[in-house]
């Protein structure tokens, strides 16, 4: 399906960084002729006073009503209230998506609370930043990121073309993969770097973080994210990132055992291997 833009109405629970940023790109591009906006207090007046929504409202039924394609982009923990919550103001009709970076507990809330109620495909996009709130919102957050949808077994076929448009016409490329797949693969590209990073920065004692320099920042950037959000994503996928964690472990230990033994084959081909690995990503096509 080639969907038309705009919208007809556009609703995004949650006024954060990506939910904020998707508002502020839909909007820009002309995706929706109305778009409205939920987001509780205190940072419904922000919101509001921002003046890209055509409704800001703290009722997530009402933000739904009508609404042909809905963006969840809310934490885990507060979307199966949320789900509950406008299961039954959703047209039949309606579409909805999410921004959560755990799939498998995402997908599995979905399913119970839309189930015969509206569509749904589970979404990631892989970007962010270590601020978060409306304030940090902007609107070419999502151009040149990956947007990783996770389709249920049954999808909708017109459900995901209109996500996948959606991802597409914010600036992502799109990838499809299972949840479990997902959940997987983004331990070790994001949530394991933000444990690791937090685990560098406290390791430092002050003399040393005095004397930091880019390297240091550039490394160590995802450690100032929220710590309750992280906490959250950490725990939700604890498995994979244990799995994640222990292969970084025992890369590490090759590289131990060498510093120990004043050898250098295990460090110098960690680093070789490192160079090579990160000179191709950065060469991958956008």
């Amino acid at each position: 399906m080639n969907h038309p833009f705009p919208l007809s109405r556009l609703s995004i629970l949650g006024a954060g960084l990506i939910g904020g940023s998707v508002a502020l790109a839909a909007r820009r591009l002309a995706l929706c002729r109305e778009l409205v906006l939920y987001s509780r207090e205190p940072e419904k007046e922000t919101v509001r006073a921002a003046g890209i929504a055509d409704l800001v409202t703290d009722d997530p039924a009402d933000a739904v009503r009508k609404a042909e394609l809905v963006v969840v982009a809310l934490p885990i923990a507060a979307m199966g209230a949320i789900l509950h919550a406008i299961r039954g103001a959703l047209e039949p009709k309606a579409i909805v998506t999410d921004t959560a970076s755990v799939k498998l507990p995402a997908m599995q809330l979905l399913q119970e609370n839309l189930e015969g109620r509206a569509r749904w495909v589970g979404s990631h996009p892989m970007s962010g930043g270590e601020r978060s709130g409306f304030a940090f919102a902007r609107s070419n957050l999502f151009e040149g990121a990956v947007a990783i949808l996770t389709p249920p077994e049954t999808a909708d076929r017109e459900a995901l073309a209109l996500v996948e448009a959606f991802w597409l016409a914010l600036g992502c490329r799109v990838v499809h993969l299972p949840a479990s797949e997902h959940d997987r693969r983004v331990a070790a590209v994001s949530h394991l770097p933000h444990l690791l990073a937090a685990a560098l920065v406290c390791s430092m004692d002050s003399e040393a973080l005095e004397v930091a320099g880019p390297g240091f920042r550039d490394v160590t950037r995802i450690a100032a994210a929220s710590p309750e959000m992280w906490n959250e994503i950490l725990l939700a996928n604890r498995e994979n990132v244990l799995l994640a964690l222990r292969s970084f472990l025992a890369r590490l230990e090759e590289a131990s055992e060498s510093l120990r033994d004043g050898t250098s084959s295990a460090v110098k081909n960690l680093l070789r291997e490192a160079s090579q690995r990160r000179l191709s990503f950065d060469q991958r096509p956008s």
